[in-house]
This record gives C-alpha cells, sequence and structure tokens, in this order.
C-alpha cells in the first residue's frame, strides 16, 4: 500500500518536476547576410563544404547556441558569394568554426559575496578556404581567412542570457569574418572579380 501510495505521488508530481526543469528559451531572428555588399566572382557556380565536425563535448559548446558559427558560416556564403559566369567553381570550405567554453576563477568567501564574476569565457573561431576550381577539379587559385571573437559571462546569467550572449558570438564573429575574407578575396582571387 505504501509503495501503491510512493509511486501514484511521483507520477502525478513528475509533470511538475519536468516543467520546473525546462528553461525557457529566447526566439531568435534568422541571421542572414542579404545586407552585406555581395562577392561576384567569374565562376559557373559556389559550393560550400563543411568540414568542420561539432565535437558535442566540452569544452565545445556549438551544440547548445541557437545558432552555431558552421550553419551561420553557410548561411554568409549563400547571401554573399555570387556567381557570374565562367567555366571554373568556387568551393568555399569550412575548416573551423568552434565555439569554446573556458571557467574563469571567481571570487570566494567575503569578497565573492558582494560581488558577481564572470564566469565563463567563450571563443569562437571561423576559417574558411576559397578555392576556385577547374572543371576537372584542379585548384586554380586560394584565398584563406579566418576571425576569432570572444565573450564573458556573468555568474547570475539566465539561460535566456546565456543563449542571447551566444547568438551575438555568433553574429559579430560573422561580421568579423566577413571583414577579414574581402581583402583575402582581392589579394588572392582578383582575376576572377568583375
Amino acid at each position: 500500500m505504501r509503495v501503491r501510495f510512493a509511486f501514484l505521488l511521483f507520477v502525478l508530481a513528475a509533470p511538475l518536476l519536468g516543467a520546473c526543469a525546462t528553461p525557457p528559451t529566447v526566439e531568435f531572428p534568422a541571421l542572414t547576410f542579404k545586407h552585406k555588399t555581395p562577392i561576384r566572382l567569374a565562376v559557373g557556380s559556389v559550393e560550400v563544404v563543411n568540414e568542420f565536425r561539432m565535437p558535442f563535448a566540452a569544452p565545445n559548446v556549438e551544440h547548445k547556441m541557437p545558432i552555431a558559427p558552421g550553419p551561420a558560416a553557410e548561411r554568409w556564403a549563400n547571401d554573399v558569394l555570387q556567381a557570374t559566369g565562367g567555366p571554373d567553381k568556387l568551393v568555399m570550405v569550412i575548416t573551423d568554426a568552434s565555439v569554446a567554453e573556458t571557467k574563469l576563477k571567481v571570487k570566494k568567501g567575503l569578497q565573492g559575496a558582494f560581488t558577481t564574476d564572470q564566469t565563463e569565457r567563450y571563443e569562437g573561431r571561423v576559417a574558411v578556404r576559397l578555392e576556385i576550381r577547374t572543371p576537372e577539379n584542379k585548384r586554380r587559385a586560394v584565398a584563406e581567412a579566418f576571425a576569432t571573437r570572444s565573450a564573458t559571462i556573468a555568474e547570475d546569467a539566465s539561460l535566456a542570457d546565456r543563449e542571447t550572449l551566444w547568438y551575438g558570438l555568433t553574429e559579430k564573429l560573422l561580421n568579423d569574418f566577413d571583414t577579414a575574407v574581402r581583402p583575402q578575396v582581392s589579394a588572392h582571387l582578383g582575376e576572377f572579380l568583375p
């Protein structure tokens, strides 16, 4: 009788416990780059290859983010890189799109009780190789670019605060990448520019 009562109590309480453990998440707008100046190249097509594989383990956190750098870099390519025609193709290879979490030291004792410390630092990196390839798939020209960006979060941050920080980190990281890649395209792929 006592076991049956305990089981019944557990069954009734389980949905309430689950509701308490499910944190609220924020709805974020789609991250697009259509407002950026297009990069037009004299190629017949643009192909995107994402070689970066999320480890789904610490210290990496891309899999927890509302928009990870890898998919954001793919979206950047779709929005910005434009083929204007020609026999060759442009292949954008994403070699890194990671975000790693580092635990930071926090103050302890009385001083810690009266301060709000930054407890984690997130370091994002996007690295890309742009290759012009012939119809026979031989490389004619290569440009490489990367960008890094970091941000810290306070110990009293909610999950919504953390997701907002991650979204902003990806957005700023890709904007930094956009700035970094353009001079590399001019320097190394200039003959394919209009």
